[in-house]
């Protein structure tokens, strides 16, 4: 019995992508000429007859949301999915998450996911496209931006105001007399290069220089911390305040200070960011950056629910204030 054709193998005659020949099928507008002529020859060759009742239940709706994160692993990400897995099971959808470990293929690949009704909605909370990029993938499809700073031109965006929560870290420890500040950050993204701009406009206030050589990037885990903070404490590079990339990061370099005799807050003053509860369970406990998220997840889920409903106004931009939480380690 011969296999009926399906879309994989429209798309494997036509030499096209699954979206394209989906796009095609639905009669979308945005499709080359020359790929609709390549879709509808493969149509032909392969004698393909479209599933109507298929398409019926991709209609439907799924009540799935999908999230894309770089990486679960990363404490952001997780408190991230946990909320809002929460917040979207209380309004009867399940979250489906995707890690793309910073892959372009693979965040594509759920773009493609959405177009072809696999899900009413994605959450965007990393990615390594443009806005417009984005809105060109998921077409009329419901997208939201969370923790990228977009400017909200095609799509909602939620997001803390990085810049600016760094800026107040920053501009606290120059207050109390810190010269010689470490900035700490994960991967050299567009956001996290927001935080460095915070970095250094605090120091231009006080009429400091603020050299490259004060910033490390690369740093996620507790490992990452430790590691960091054997080198720099057994360095002669002076240093008298760090801001680091997350609380986990604080946690190892809290850790390293000890090893390497240096005192916090008396030697060095430190600083965290997510306010994490392993803040309250340090040796002193961790000063850090309240970042927001029950009040994000909040706003995002009822948007959801807004373009769910067919609510067509113009895109949101919401950014939110961090907070900076005094404890003893600053």
């Amino acid at each position: 019995m011969s296999k009926i054709p399906n879309i994989h193998d429209i798309a494997r005659v036509s030499g096209v992508s699954k979206s394209t020949v989906s796009r095609v099928l639905n009669a979308h507008p945005h499709v080359s000429e020359e790929s609709r002529t390549k879709v509808l020859k493969a149509i032909q060759q392969l004698s393909y007859v479209r599933n109507a009742r298929a398409v019926h239940l991709r209609l439907q709706s799924s009540k799935s949301i999908g999230i894309i994160v770089p990486d679960l692993n990363h404490p952001y990400f997780s408190q991230l999915v946990s909320e809002l897995n929460l917040s979207l099971r209380e309004h009867g959808y399940r979250l489906v998450v995707y890690q793309t470990h910073f892959s372009e293929a693979d965040e594509c690949q759920v773009y493609d996911k959405l177009v072809q009704k696999e899900m009413d909605g994605v959450i965007i909370a990393h990615s390594v496209l443009s806005e417009r990029q984005i809105k060109e993938r998921v077409q009329s499809n419901l997208a939201i931006v969370c923790n990228e700073q977009f400017e909200g031109d095609w799509l909602d965006v939620y997001g803390l105001d990085e810049q600016d929560a760094i800026f107040q870290a920053t501009e606290y420890l120059l207050h109390k007399g810190r010269r010689h500040l470490i900035f700490c950050m994960d991967h050299m993204t567009a956001l996290q290069m927001k935080r460095w701009n915070g970095f250094t406009m605090a120091h231009q206030q006080f009429g400091l220089a603020c050299p490259e050589n004060r910033r490390f990037d690369g740093l996620v885990s507790i490992r990452d911390g430790l590691d960091l903070g054997n080198r720099l404490f057994g360095s002669k590079l002076k240093i008298d305040g760090i801001i680091a990339g997350s609380d986990f990061v604080a946690a190892g370099l809290l850790r390293a200070a000890k090893i390497n005799n240096v005192t916090v807050p008396d030697d060095v003053s430190l600083i965290g960011f997510d306010d994490h509860p392993i803040c309250l369970v340090t040796a002193p406990e961790l000063t850090t950056i309240a970042n927001r998220v029950d009040e994000m997840v909040q706003d995002m889920v009822a948007r959801l629910q807004q373009r769910l409903q067919g609510d067509a106004c113009m895109p949101e931009r919401k950014m939110y204030k961090g907070k900076l939480v005094h404890r003893a380690s600053s």
